[in-house]
């Protein structure tokens, strides 16, 4: 586990251990939140600080029948450099020579991977993961991937366990708008305000917004409207419980922002939840548009089609349920059975 992306580590874990007759090993390059690690199955054996040198970690690396690198999406990891304590990072070296077999997974950016070649040198057996089309796709299609084409590789969602997340909404007399990320300002659109006015002069009583983890900076605007709605902080309530009270998930980052896999959307998916988004990046192999929601591509989309959804509740209805069909395709169990598939193909 390399920078970012704990989560989706932990939880394809977990899923080795729940879905598999296979072992699992964790390690962490750095450390890991306290938090995430609570979330960690205990059989799970977890490595923290690779590269303080962990004598007993690296030689459980060079055991390992794969080796999954999560968030590769810094360049060093991709380098041989990195691996060889040649880079600025650490000055441990790991024998590349005996690992078996490493899965590279792109998860915010492919572009590093065009550097593998210099780790194949000593690992012949280099396989890629890219969680959309986009990223499969440009390795495919840009020359400055050309020493990389060659690289087996795959698309993989990231693993939503549906037992952490129920379909039952608490019940309510308005329809319930909303949305749960991270707090960077990329993650909430500058519109949001703007579009909340729209939505409460059109719909009135008709709608309520409700709001996890969004940045002070744009809850600070959103609250100068002087409409009653709900902020809450990042993690305040479980996400289980925020999306029980969420009829239609609104992902709206800033226009510039390309999320690759949006987290929030498939967790909303698994709940239940008609998804409207931007038509960029990952969220246009969650969302299929007029199916499981709509894809958006300015304010005055968005407002269209939540006024559309609550003149229109059966609209709700029919889209929350396409949803959760399609949450099936990207459930831990499956996930992991394909990457398994994958490394042993």
């Amino acid at each position: 586990m390399v920078g970012g992306s704990e989560l989706r580590a932990i939880t394809l874990n977990n899923a080795i251990i729940e879905h598999t007759p296979h072992e699992s090993f964790l390690f962490a390059e750095r450390n890991i939140p306290e938090r995430l690690e609570k979330l960690l199955d205990p059989k799970v054996k977890l490595y923290k600080n690779l590269f303080a040198p962990n004598e007993e970690a690296i030689e459980a690396l060079y055991g390992l029948d794969c080796l999954l690198i999560v968030n590769s999406d810094m360049k060093s990891a991709c380098l041989s450099d990195y691996w060889r304590g040649l880079s600025e990072q650490h000055s441990t070296e790991i024998d590349l020579r005996r690992i078996k077999q490493m899965v590279f997974l792109f998860n915010f950016l492919v572009s590093p991977a065009r550097h593998l070649y210099t780790i194949e040198r000593y690992c012949k057996n280099i396989k890629i993961i890219t969680t959309n089309r986009k990223f499969f796709d440009e390795i495919t299609s840009q020359d400055r991937y050309e020493l990389a084409r060659h690289f087996p590789r795959m698309i993989l969602e990231s693993p939503i366990n549906p037992n952490l997340y129920t379909t039952e909404k608490t019940e309510s007399t308005a329809i319930r708008i909303g949305c749960h990320s991270k707090t960077p300002d990329f993650k909430w659109n500058e519109d949001w305000p703007k579009l909340i006015v729209k939505c409460k002069e059109r719909l009135k009583d008709k709608i309520e917004f409700d709001f996890m983890g969004m940045s002070s900076k744009r809850a600070a605007e959103v609250k100068k409207t002087g409409i009653p709605l709900i902020i809450r902080k990042e993690n305040e309530i479980s996400v289980k419980e925020f999306l029980t009270g969420i009829d239609i998930f609104t992902f709206y980052p800033s226009a510039s922002r390309e999320e690759p896999w949006a987290r929030c959307n498939g967790e909303a998916m698994a709940s239940a939840c008609p998804i409207l988004t931007i038509p960029k990046g990952g969220n246009l192999d969650q969302v299929i548009n007029g199916n499981n929601g709509y894809l958006c591509k300015k304010t005055d989309d968005f407002f269209k089609r939540i006024v559309e959804l609550v003149e229109h509740p059966e609209k709700i209805k029919m889209m929350a349920e396409n949803s959760l069909r399609l949450s099936r395709n990207f459930t831990s169990e499956k996930v992991i059975n394909r990457f398994l598939e994958f490394i042993n193909a």
